[in-house]
């Protein structure tokens, strides 16, 4: 580059002064300093809507599910604000119908979720020995099933109502039966468990549970032989076998149970079954038609007997519809005469219940009308000791053609003198094993509302129609950042 001679400088116009470098610098500044406010503003704009975006998917995450599974309710088991339960109308694939739970958890503001069958409420059962028990031996528990049924917590069924047994260190769940004389859906209902261990006299086992609240369960466990010493509902001949040569024949029914029904002949006919046995309570339930001879009404049972067929036997509407009476029977074709008899006639055609009672040397019996309350006491007591034992059961029918009778669930168990009583403690929490876990959050608050098929409000409740369902989760930004958000959405569910 060429220089230029010496003494000589540029010209005015080829650079800036002093003056006009301080006037742009000062302009810079006036010009950054008016941007970077609006800078600063755009980014917090930006993170402000990346917030709120966050939140509103997490939010919408969460809702879509619970409506997704709202749809699918079979029924509403608890449904309050913070907390949602119902029962799926489809499983996981392992035939199970499961439960799901939502819950707002006020500490930590997630909502908590969680999917399984199982049971939202238990009592303890605790067990009262007056006597000695051993096992086999079956106890009972009365409580209000109808309370239940009528708050939503237990189906009508009685399908979703289990006894389980902690063994020390797992939950064993019971066959368990409701008991002949009671029903499902009564403020009286009586269930039969087996006991699992021994109980010493005037000791209580209190490891016995009732669970409930399953309301899609099914198939529960109630197989009657695995509670008493036998159950008979009539529906199979197998294993009973014919002890007499008078006419007359047996058949099944799942309605009646068995049935005698004979056209001719004079005597008692006896049909029984190989159940080793000593101290028991047999009870049957058992009607006569009205076009029966007047001693032909006898509708009885067997007890304590040999193979011989030595043993005791109880005959209702004996003599011409009169008496109730134990026979001491020395075989199987009759004598031996009565032990004792009371007057105790029936009505033909009724439907009754009875009792036979042998402990010891001590035998009892009673009978009663279906529908009416069990008497408290024994309508007939004697003492014999001439057999403690035996190897059959009986049902005895007889005396006089025409006869047609039914024998219904016929069971015998175990006894004590004083049978062992059940009380039942206060409704808990069913103690379900899976946790809640954290879904997504964080919420201020779960709310949900139903509406009937006319879109009116209605409560949600099990016992109501509802046809759609409303969830609204409010998000909430802990930061405060971004104000509170109100997702709502609706489920139109399958089934009213």
């Amino acid at each position: 580059m060429p220089r230029l001679p010496r003494g000589r400088s540029l010209p005015r116009d080829a650079g800036a002064t002093l003056a006009e470098l301080l006037v742009v610098v000062m302009l810079l500044a006036l010009i950054v300093g008016a941007l970077y406010p609006l800078l600063y503003s755009g980014q917090q704009a930006q993170g402000y809507a990346g917030r709120r975006q966050e939140l509103i998917q997490s939010g919408r995450v969460a809702l879509d599910k619970l409506l997704r599974e709202l749809r699918a309710a079979e029924s509403f088991r608890t449904l309050t604000p913070g907390d949602i339960s119902f029962t799926l109308n489809w499983g996981d694939g392992s035939d199970a119908a499961p439960t799901v739970e939502y819950a707002l958890n006020g500490a930590t503001h997630n909502l908590e979720y969680r999917w399984r069958a199982d049971y939202d409420y238990r009592a303890q059962i605790t067990v009262h020995a007056a006597s000695t028990v051993t096992t086999p031996y079956a106890a009972s528990v009365t409580f209000n099933h109808a309370a239940l049924v009528l708050a939503g917590k237990s189906l009508a069924s009685g399908d979703d109502v289990r006894v389980r047994y902690w063994n020390g260190s797992t939950m064993v769940e019971l066959d368990r039966l409701v008991d002949p004389t009671s029903a499902w859906n009564s403020a009286t209902t009586t269930v039969w468990f087996a006991l699992q261990a021994p109980i010493a006299s005037g000791k209580t086992d209190g490891n016995y549970y009732l669970y409930y609240g399953n309301l899609a369960d099914a198939n529960p466990p109630a197989n009657g032989a695995n509670i008493f010493l036998d159950y008979q509902d009539g529906t199979t001949l197998d294993g009973w076998t014919r002890r007499d040569a008078n006419p007359g024949a047996y058949s099944t029914s799942a309605a009646n149970g068995f049935i005698f029904q004979t056209a001719a002949g004079t005597g008692f006919r006896e049909l029984t079954k190989n159940v080793p046995h000593g101290d028991v309570e047999i009870f049957w339930g058992f009607s006569s038609a009205v076009t029966d001879a007047r001693d032909g009404l006898d509708a009885g049972v067997s007890a304590r007997l040999a193979d011989d067929g030595h043993g005791y036997r109880l005959t209702v509407g004996d003599q011409n519809n009169t008496r109730l009476r134990i026979d001491y029977w020395a075989g199987w074709s009759g004598g031996g005469g009565t032990i004792k008899s009371v007057v105790a006639p029936l009505v033909p055609g009724g439907r009754y219940f009875g009792r036979f009672y042998l402990v010891g040397s001590t035998l009892q019996a009673k009978f009663w009308a279906a529908g009416l309350p069990e008497p408290p006491g024994w309508t007939l007591a004697a003492i014999d000791g001439r057999r403690a034992n035996g190897n059959h059961y009986g049902l005895l029918d007889g005396n006089k053609a025409p006869e047609n009778h039914t024998h219904s669930t016929v069971i015998i168990r175990p006894r004590v003198p004083v049978d062992p009583t059940t009380t039942l403690g206060p409704e808990t929490s069913g103690t379900r094993p899976d946790a809640l876990v954290p879904l997504a959050g964080p919420f201020r608050s779960l709310a949900v509302a139903c509406f009937d098929a006319k879109d009116l409000s209605i409560p949600c409740a099990p016992t109501t129609p509802v046809r759609t369902v409303q969830a609204t989760l409010v998000v909430m930004d802990p930061t405060g950042q971004v104000p509170d958000l109100t997702l709502t959405g609706q489920a139109f569910r399958r089934s009213p």
